[in-house]
């Protein structure tokens, strides 16, 4: 019977207290949280007594010497991912870290390096690839159920701040952030999983909106810049055919679909980035058809999903589907799309990735 693999948690934000730390109960036989770190003693506190853990640790440097985790999962805001996750990888730690897994492809190529050095896995989010409506799509184009592919076209256009916005979530807009590093990853790494890598992009983005107001809760009527670019828009070319990709922090509501494939045949219209959704399939000399998920997750947003799969991988030794080189790639396309809109031209992207072949 194999062993329990032992999980620490490091950051102990709203991501890991809404989503992440509440779904520990469903891997209890596999796995088992051990510790949990947060530079805010209050906030490792109370997520050390709300998820059960044996410890709670203020210091990384102590957390990565006195825990005994076999798995280090990095739910920290972006600018923590590449410190956190090195840091751990050099103590000879598995990670799996939330995206964007780095700032920069050196970091990136780092990163991956130190996995091998000390041969442990990385892997990291989102957990696209592994939903079961993104391996519905593939089977679907693979099959052939709407011919030769011309097109692809996504987005995710979102309002300019969300409701009960916290102050501490500035960061989201601040330099080196923004929405193509938190929401456009889930697009192009269900595309780049769909069609696999990209040779170029273009792309044009800008700061629409040099301001935010937060709407309501303590700190309503608070102002605070944005740094970051608030609304990019690519284009990519994988080859033999485009994508359009669309991402904007600027947008109060939208009737559009998030995801669409076009081929001779036919079209896909739907969200592979999500669990549990159905796919509209339009097929030439037939009508829209609606076809519903049969293979469901307990949530619509199971990002715990990659951590089932990583515990796995870990206790199997086998290779996580959400690899770091998969994901240094759209870190790639997404680094390479704002300085093509800096410098105005198309460019070569410089990385690559093995595409899986299409689930059965």
């Amino acid at each position: 019977m194999m062993r329990q693999v032992k999980v620490g948690v490091v950051g102990c934000g709203e991501v890991a207290r809404r989503i992440y730390l509440p779904e520990f109960h469903r891997i209890h036989e596999k796995a088992v949280l051990v510790a949990v770190c947060d530079r805010v003693e209050a906030r490792a506190k109370a997520a050390q007594e709300r998820s059960g853990a044996r410890a709670y640790y203020t210091d990384l440097d102590r957390f990565l010497r006195e825990s005994d985790a076999d798995i280090v999962l990095n739910l920290t805001p972006h600018r923590a991912h590449v410190p956190v996750s090195m840091a751990a990888l050099e103590a000879g730690r598995h990670v799996y870290t939330e995206k964007p897994m780095a700032q920069s492809l050196d970091d990136a190529t780092r990163m991956i390096e130190a996995a091998n050095t000390h041969r442990v896995k990385l892997a990291c989010a989102p957990v696209t690839l592994l939903l079961p409506t993104q391996r519905r799509w593939r089977q679907l184009i693979a099959e052939g159920a709407i011919g030769r592919i011309t097109f692809a076209r996504a987005q995710a256009l979102y309002p300019p701040i969300w409701d009960e916005f916290p102050p501490d979530h500035v960061w989201y807009f601040a330099a080196g952030s923004g929405p193509l590093l938190d929401m456009g990853v889930y697009l192009l790494t269900a595309m780049t999983g769909l069609f696999g890598p990209a040779v170029r992009v273009s792309a044009m983005a800008s700061t629409i909106m040099g301001e935010r107001v937060i709407g309501d809760g303590p700190a309503a009527g608070s102002r605070f810049p944005t740094e970051a670019e608030d609304s990019v828009h690519l284009h990519l070319d994988f080859g033999s055919f485009f994508a359009a990709v669309d991402i904007s922090w600027c947008v109060q509501a939208t009737r559009n679909e998030i995801f669409e494939v076009y081929g001779e045949h036919g079209t896909l219209s739907g969200d592979p980035t999500m669990a549990n959704t159905p796919i509209r399939i339009f097929r030439l000399g037939h009508a829209w058809s609606l076809e519903e998920p049969t293979e469901r997750l307990p949530r619509d947003d199971d990002w715990f999903q990659g951590v089932v799969h990583f515990v796995d991988c870990v206790r199997e030794n086998t290779e996580p589907v959400n690899s770091a080189t998969h994901a240094r790639h759209v870190l790639d396309i997404m680094l390479t799309a704002l300085r093509s809109a800096r410098e105005g031209r198309a460019l070569a992207l410089s990385t690559t990735f093995p595409h899986p072949p299409t689930p059965c």
